[in-house]
């Protein structure tokens, strides 16, 4: 694989990426607004919100990653 298909694949990873952390902030942003959570909802939170830094950090590496590339192919 050259480095143009690497970042073309490394970009659609992080739309895939973005696309996901977006669909859980939406539902997070879905249980804050209830005035109580069960305690399903309460754990279905917590898991959530450490999902949504995982997707971030994730996205952050990816990131790295195509500006390296970049950076290399200059």
């Amino acid at each position: 694989m050259d480095r143009q298909e690497e970042i073309a694949r490394l970009e659609e990873k992080l739309m895939r990426l973005k696309v996901e952390h977006r669909a859980l902030d939406r539902r997070l942003e879905e249980l804050e607004a209830q005035v109580s959570l069960t305690t399903e909802e309460q754990l279905e939170e917590a898991r959530l919100k450490k999902e949504k830094l995982r997707k971030k950090d994730e996205m952050a590496i990816v990131e790295a990653k195509i500006r390296k590339l970049r950076e290399d192919q200059s």
